[in-house]
């Protein structure tokens, strides 16, 4: 998360930079200023779901794992009594 929010830190500060140094007049450079805002906050906002979506991926696949280590284990355990009968 501190990447992205020195990501956005600097996206900010280039949009205050951009709107001080702009040729345009007042409402235009605004309108452009708000417009470049929206959208560093909509790309932050993605950013942030996809690093969520990805912990939850993580999450889910160690789990699935870990379920499937446990039933290999139990299958080759019984396999085990089954042989230990027959003797």
């Amino acid at each position: 998360m501190a990447k992205s929010g020195k990501f956005l830190f600097g996206a900010l500060l280039g949009a205050t930079a951009a709107a001080l140094l702009t040729p345009f007049a007042g409402k235009k450079a605004r309108q452009k200023l708000s417009k470049t805002a929206k959208k560093v906050t909509e790309d932050e906002r993605v950013s942030g779901l996809i690093e969520k979506g990805e912990q939850v991926f993580d999450k889910a696949k160690k789990s699935a794992q870990d379920a499937f280590d446990r039933a290999s284990e139990t299958s080759k355990e019984k396999v085990q009594a089954k042989k230990s009968n027959k003797k």
